[in-house]
């Protein structure tokens, strides 16, 4: 991976093609080698999902019109649709779509909730223009070959004052600096960027929305924000030591990837 001199986020060059990154993604829920952690990582994201909802509730516009309807979400990069089914059992209407034909099925088969296959802008006279006040983009920005594409196609969708939640693992953090290169999300071709903080609010910035909170260790809790800085700071200073020792003869930690890292969230309007 590249990184950029100015904003310092991490980028994969050449970008994969969209054919390759389709095809990569129609059985990214099944197999074992694209994407078999998936699972297991959903059922940790799963933790944090009352949390994010109560985000979205907090900054959510009020219903148009003066009615008192329920708030009209779009989960974007919906997996298998978890999320979907807990936005709408918190009483929203909520709405996902997924690049992988696999998880779209399993959302719809299994979880009988409403979610579309395919790439938001072709999705876009499907599910309408300025349909929705909430728009949600949980660990799918470094996906992207083209993020800031993206999220045009995410402000196109939202109603005028609607509110964009996303996140996504932060580069050039101190753990970074400590671990260069060598934090969980480094890996091409699923995470094709790597976001510092800078760059991630000017990518939402230049969509067309106005950040209106960005937490750079987010977590569910201020507990687990502890706890997670407290395990990340004690585990990278030991893999570090151990790291220097493998410079001076080679061992397992020379090309290792740990299980580290913060996430950064972003909270942004449209404008």
């Amino acid at each position: 991976m590249y990184r950029c001199v100015g904003c310092r986020t991490a980028y994969v060059a050449p970008t994969p093609s969209d054919e390759f990154l389709r095809e990569y993604y129609s059985s990214y829920h099944l197999s074992d080698d694209q994407g078999g952690e998936y699972d297991a990582v959903e059922s940790r994201m799963q933790a944090d999902f009352n949390a994010k909802i109560e985000l979205a509730r907090r900054f959510a516009p009020p219903p148009s019109g003066g009615g008192g309807g329920p708030t009209r979400l779009l989960d974007v990069g919906c997996g298998k649709g978890y999320f979907v089914k807990a936005a709408a059992q918190k009483g929203m209407h909520a709405v996902g779509c997924d690049l992988s034909d696999s998880g779209v099925r399993f959302a719809v088969e299994k979880l009988g909730v409403e979610a579309h296959a395919g790439h938001i802008h072709d999705l876009k006279s499907t599910l309408g223009i300025g349909a929705f006040d909430v728009a949600t983009f949980w660990a799918t920005i470094e996906h992207l070959p083209d993020p800031v594409g993206m999220l045009r196609d995410i402000h196109d969708m939202l109603r005028p004052g609607g509110v964009l939640l996303l996140d996504t693992g932060i580069g050039d953090d101190w753990l970074d600096r400590l671990l260069p290169g060598r934090v969980q999300w480094y890996a091409p071709p699923q995470h094709l960027f790597v976001f510092s903080g800078s760059g991630f609010a000017r990518s939402v910035e230049q969509a067309g929305f106005q950040v209106v909170h960005h937490d750079r260790c987010f977590d569910r809790s201020r507990r687990r924000r502890m706890i997670r800085m407290v395990r990340n700071g004690v585990t990278a200073a030991l893999l570090r030591a151990a790291s220097e020792i493998g410079r001076l003869k080679p061992g397992p930690f020379a090309f290792t990837r740990f299980p580290l890292g913060n996430l950064q969230s972003i909270v942004a309007r449209k404008v």
